[in-house]
């Protein structure tokens, strides 16, 4: 990936925005509007394009953070047909399973196995391990409470072994204090 400029900023949009593939496939230059809120803003959103029309899992709007924006100052979208944030490489809308296979082929030279999924898992994971409600990990991430719950409360339950330790140390020292 070190010379593909585009793909690392769709990594980057996956890990930091957890934007699912077609979410990133579907932006247009409209959606990544980087003079919104403090670092700028990417909205997903229902659309027509030259006839066809695609609609996301919900409309939202992801915070941009500084990890990414640094990243998207420095990108440039290639000249497209409609103003497509990340174009194929001819120019046109991505289609999805290209570039899943681009993705692949980046990591596997890379000796990584991560997909587009596991990038995005990263974000969620990392809101979780964060202590972030399960309200806003939820509006952020674009899944419902009940899928949220499921995959990310086991990293909850870890990240709170220690407080459980150090409450347990309290109430000893209450008991035998």
């Amino acid at each position: 990936m070190r010379f593909k400029p585009q793909l690392q900023t769709m990594v980057k949009v996956y890990i930091y925005a957890a934007l699912r593939r077609e979410e990133a496939l579907w932006l247009t230059a409209e959606d990544v509007r980087l003079r919104d809120g403090a670092n700028g803003m990417i909205r997903v959103r229902a659309k027509t394009i030259d006839g066809t029309s695609w609609q996301p899992k919900g409309n939202r709007a992801v915070p941009i953070s500084r990890a990414i924006r640094s990243r998207l100052d420095r990108y440039t979208p290639r000249a497209s047909d409609a103003a497509w944030y990340f174009p194929s490489p001819n120019g046109t809308h991505w289609d999805a399973d290209n570039s899943s296979a681009d993705l692949r082929a980046a990591n596997a030279e890379a000796g990584l196995r991560w997909t587009c999924l596991d990038y995005r898992h990263t974000f969620g994971s990392q809101l979780a391990q964060n202590n972030v409600s399960l309200y806003k990990l939820t509006t952020l991430v674009g899944k419902s409470p009940e899928i949220c719950h499921r995959h990310y409360v086991a990293l909850v339950s870890e990240a709170m072994a220690s407080e459980v330790g150090f409450a347990a140390v309290q109430i000893e020292n209450r008991l035998h204090g």
